[in-house]
């Protein structure tokens, strides 16, 4: 950003704090660049200027040493305030934990100059003037300062205010988002979702970017929750909304991919990346997409290239996905342990690592990973169904029979139950009374499932 610009969005963002400090609870916590970035500017040059040039003559005015402190002051508010514009910026934001650090010098500035004023305009009938002005100033500040306590003492709700006050305010979603994404919490997305969607309703006209990016939000939670069509019908109405929205549109396309759409999300992915979307979504989306489309070479390729571009966990555990697909063990088991690491509960990422070692031959090593895996996330019934092959390979009926009961009681609609109940030998009445009836005819045998790629 030019040095004139980023000049002028610092004295917009310094007025804004200036304001706040009045009365915390009129303005956003943190403030969208203005679009007429100089005018703004220059406004807020002016406006500052003027309170400065205002203090100036009540002081010469009045000439009184109490006038001059209370000018004095107000001159270490506005300071203050443009020190704290520039501290409580980018990953520091939003701008409103700045107030305690404006307020204290500003009401106490305004505190003196009432005092100064009272004293001069007053008259000597009214005793105590300039200790009654005082208190009274001091006073409204510390009601604003008080009501406004439960926003200025969280981040979150200063973020949820910004949402409240502004339509277009896409950060303060990141914001609130990313510590769920990096905790890899994706099922509280979908609170967050709802309630923006309460604030900016996806019926109302014309629709906000807000809107739009709260949608795209609950279709990541609904792709984690693996509904994908609830998930497809989100992206579908973000995309509908806001077309320009590039991050709505890497969640369509992921979504169209994950419905069994490959073509489509295919489409999608590369005209974004064509109109310069964010390459690390996109090119993931691009990746699933062409594996689910069975091109897995260049899904391969394409997940690279997502890794370089900067995407996250779910291109690496998809890169380790393809890459046990093609036999890759030693390129998966790298791509994949630096994630285990990192994150001792990562379910998707120790059952990848377990099917290798099943692949391998190393039964304790994968025993274990499967282990691991339901532990992280017994909603995995890829690793329970595995568990039950593994243990009915090596010989051990009754751990097998264990699993399958487990199966057949968590995944009563997964079609693969009553196949593994007739490999494995289990009787499917002892099973929970959800589970699959058994087919008639010769016993079928059990396939592993594959790699999880971090999207079903």
């Amino acid at each position: 950003m030019p040095w004139l610009a980023e000049l002028a969005l610092h004295l917009c963002r310094a007025l804004h704090l200036l304001v706040l400090a009045i009365a915390p609870t009129w303005l956003s916590p943190e403030p969208l660049p203005p679009g007429a970035l100089a005018l703004a500017g220059s406004l807020s040059a002016a406006a500052l200027a003027a309170v400065l040039g205002l203090s100036a003559w009540l002081a010469a005015r009045l000439d009184t040493r109490l006038a001059r402190n209370g000018a004095a002051l107000l001159w270490v508010a506005i300071a203050a305030a443009i020190a704290a514009a520039l501290y409580y910026r980018g990953p520091r934001a939003p701008l409103a934990q700045g107030v305690v650090l404006v307020a204290v010098p500003l009401w106490a500035a305004l505190a003196t100059l009432a005092a100064a004023a009272a004293e001069r305009w007053l008259g000597s009938s009214f005793k105590h003037r300039r200790m009654g002005a005082a208190i009274a100033v001091i006073g409204l500040g510390v009601v604003q300062l008080n009501g406004a306590a439960p926003l200025l003492g969280s981040r979150e709700r200063m973020w949820w205010a910004a949402i409240r006050r502004d339509g277009a305010h896409l950060r303060a979603i990141d914001e609130l988002a990313r510590p769920l994404r990096e905790r890899r919490k994706l099922d509280e997305l979908d609170g967050i979702a709802a309630r923006c969607l309460r604030m900016h309703p996806a019926a109302a006209a014309p629709a906000e970017p807000v809107t739009c990016a709260c949608l795209a939000l609950r279709a990541e939670a609904r792709l984690h929750a693996r509904n994908a069509g609830a998930a497809l019908r989100d992206a579908e109405a973000a995309r509908e909304r806001c077309p320009e929205q590039q991050s709505a549109r890497a969640v369509l396309a992921e979504a169209l991919a994950v419905a069994g759409r490959p073509e489509r999300a295919e489409a999608e992915a590369r005209a974004a990346l064509e109109e310069g979307g964010d390459p690390s979504q996109l090119r993931y989306a691009l990746a699933l997409a062409l594996e689910r489309a069975g091109r897995m070479a260049e899904a391969r390729a394409e997940a690279d290239r997502a890794i370089d571009a900067g995407a996250g966990r779910k291109a690496q555990l998809l890169a380790g996905a393809l890459a046990i697909l093609a036999g890759d063990l030693d390129g998966a088991k790298a791509r994949l342990t630096p994630l285990a690491e990192q994150d001792p509960s990562d379910a998707e990422a120790l059952y990848n690592l377990a099917l290798i070692a099943d692949k391998r031959g190393d039964y304790n090593g994968a025993r274990q990973g499967y282990l691991a895996a339901l532990k992280a996330d017994p909603r995995s019934a890829d690793a329970r169904y595995n568990l039950a092959l593994l243990t009915f390979r090596a010989g051990i009926t009754d751990e097998s029979r264990h699993h399958v009961r487990k199966f057949l009681d968590a995944f009563p609609d997964d079609a693969r139950g009553s196949q593994l109940a007739q490999t494995t030998g289990t009787p499917l009445g002892t099973a929970g009374g959800g589970a699959l009836p058994g087919r008639s005819g010769a016993k079928p045998s059990a396939q592993e499932p594959p790699a999880s790629s971090g999207s079903r």
